[in-house]
């Protein structure tokens, strides 16, 4: 079993956060997710879809499981949204304040 180094681990995370980001984007732009409400459900069937075809590396899989987990608990309030813009930001050093709203729990 080969271990990742850290820095290949936050590129992956960094990945998966910006690919869900992009879908999203484009599923508002086709009223597929018009509503908080819509948006949380497209992005449960977006990570549950990535994890099914195992569309990223292991190493993210653990992340992927929490926000499903979050989104399917949670609903809208679970901030599905708000979480993989915070990852994004913070595997990319563009976090100015540590929010601890964003910790995992």
């Amino acid at each position: 079993m080969t271990t990742l180094s850290p820095k290949e681990t936050t590129s992956d995370l960094s990945h998966l956060a910006f690919c869900a980001l992009v879908a999203l984007h484009f599923a508002r732009e086709d009223a597929v997710a018009s509503s908080p409400y819509a948006e949380n459900l497209f992005l449960i069937r977006w990570l549950a879809q990535a994890q099914k075809q195992k569309r990223f590396p292991k190493s993210v899989a653990v992340d992927i499981e929490w926000l499903l987990e979050k989104g399917r608990k949670q609903g809208p309030a679970g901030k599905l949204k708000q979480h993989l813009e915070y990852l994004w930001q913070s595997c990319n050093g563009d976090v100015i304040v540590n929010n601890p709203e964003f910790i995992r729990e």
